[in-house]
């Protein structure tokens, strides 16, 4: 972009001069009388110089090439000056003009530089031309005094004036890029129309949302009724668009910022306060409930240990069962209901992943399911037994998923003072729908399951100041990577 602005001011520059010189040579003499032989050779030397300037410019520095075409004019015009009557000719008011073009490109220095030449450049050929003309010394140096000081305080005022200039255009772009940077960068979107509704500024990018910013601004701009700020949702994204008049009501500027994240924020907290309502309430009913069923088991097996009818012992062991899973599931309500670990210890990954690997190794050999170690072993932060039932949860959903004959993989190693597990299966994987609500309370895609497992996974892992993710392709399996701190 630089580039190509120096190269337009340079072509710019070098192309006017010879259509320049063209015009004011041609057009000093009427047309009904010849132009003079030299000044044809004077045009077709200018042309010849512009040709020469747009080879060579591309290999010189803007500043040396500005300097160089400026002082070839100097004498340029002195020929001009020489063939047009010498002492007599109007043409040194032309130094007038290449000193006010000077000063547009090289500023002060420039102008300063370019006067000074023309002044000794012009005495010098006065002195030549009194060897040409009968004009007297002292009509000479009236002329170079006139023409001298008009040389000199042009360079002076418009050097000064350039020099504004300069300062002007530089403190202009330093603000102009100062105030892009700054409105580029800015975390809300900000879009500005005039009063026919076209954009006159906006760093909000072309798609979706800038055409219902665009359009809502300019329905505000036209109609009083509309609400001054609303609530946007586009696509999963959330944003406030704030609007005003500006400009007598002339112009429109809208602000738009994504509250997306605080959204998220408020529903993780509506959803973190709603559980944990729910573990505590679930935690109390659980705590009822235990103590009768325990009573209800304890009768059962008394049945059942003196019954000797057969069918009566199918009905009582039936109901001995639905006992055993009555227990799994208050069990289960009961460590969601716990947030925080009973006891930590400093121990060795190894142990947690053995105690876990011994519970889920029955249901694992009965699918005949090969579950495979290895990996570091590290220290970590935590309750024993609480890490092992999260983890469980975890491996005996590996080993459902897992078809018969497979290999469910355990793989432990740490990275940046992080201790981390991968515990990966073979399954029919996880679909994107179900990903985003895999975590959550009571959601489960097993038949006769509560949903309370994974959730109690996390728990326990949060509250063991870890984290928990899953990655699942279709076809090919799930892995769930679990994050702790190291010891």
């Amino acid at each position: 972009m630089v580039y190509s602005t120096l190269f337009s001011r340079r072509t710019g520059l070098v192309i006017l001069h010879p259509l320049l010189i063209t015009f004011i040579l041609l057009s000093s003499y009427p047309i009904i009388h010849s132009i003079p032989t030299p000044f044809w050779f004077i045009i077709l030397a200018s042309f010849i110089l512009a040709s020469i300037f747009l080879l060579v410019q591309a290999w010189l520095p803007e500043k040396v090439f500005f300097y160089i075409v400026f002082l070839v004019d100097i004498p340029l015009v002195g020929f001009m000056i020489h063939y047009s009557g010498g002492v007599e000719s109007i043409f040194p008011l032309l130094y007038i003009l290449l000193i006010i073009i000077t000063s547009l490109y090289l500023y002060k220095t420039g102008a300063y530089t370019v006067s000074v030449i023309a002044v000794v450049f012009f005495l010098g050929l006065l002195f030549y031309e009194m060897h040409e003309t009968s004009a007297t010394m002292q009509y000479v140096m009236y002329r170079f005094y006139i023409f001298g000081l008009l040389f000199l305080f042009t360079g002076i005022l418009s050097g000064a004036w350039s020099e504004r200039y300069q300062r002007r255009t530089e403190e202009a772009v330093i603000l102009r890029l100062t105030t892009e940077e700054i409105l580029k960068n800015l975390p809300s979107g900000i879009i500005t129309i005039d009063s026919s509704g076209a954009i006159i500024y906006t760093n909000i990018p072309e798609g979706q949302i800038r055409s219902k910013v665009h359009l809502y601004i300019a329905k505000f701009l036209r109609a009083r009724h509309i609400k001054r700020s609303i609530e946007l949702e586009i696509g999963k994204r959330h944003f406030v668009l704030s609007c005003a008049r500006i400009q007598s009501s002339n112009a429109g500027l809208a602000i738009l910022q994504d509250i997306t994240a605080i959204r998220k924020l408020e529903e993780k907290l509506r959803v973190s306060k709603q559980t944990r309502l729910l573990a505590e309430l679930g935690g109390s009913l659980a705590h009822e409930i235990r103590n009768p069923l325990s009573s209800i088991r304890g009768s059962l097996e008394v049945i059942r240990d003196s019954e000797k009818d057969a069918d009566s012992l199918h009905f009582v062991n039936m109901a001995l069962d639905e006992t055993i899973r009555l227990n799994e599931i208050v069990t289960d309500f009961l460590n969601f209901a716990q947030f925080v670990p009973l006891k930590k210890n400093r121990l060795r990954i190894s142990e947690v992943i053995n105690e876990a690997f011994i519970d889920a190794l029955p249901r694992a050999e009965a699918k005949k399911i090969m579950i495979k170690r290895e990996g570091d072993d590290f220290f970590i932060l935590g309750d024993l037994n609480k890490l092992k039932a999260g983890l469980l949860n975890i491996l005996s959903n590996a080993c459902e998923a897992t078809s018969e004959g497979k290999t469910v993989r355990i793989r432990t190693f740490s990275s940046k003072r992080k201790g981390i597990v991968e515990i990966q299966d073979t399954g029919k994987g996880i679909s994107k729908r179900a990903l985003e609500k895999i975590f959550e309370p009571f959601f489960t895609t097993k038949k006769g399951g509560i949903g309370l497992g994974l959730a109690i996974a996390k728990n326990i892992i949060e509250a063991h100041e870890g984290s928990i993710k899953v990655d699942s392709e279709m076809r090919r399996g799930t892995t769930f990577k679990v994050t702790m701190p190291l010891a």
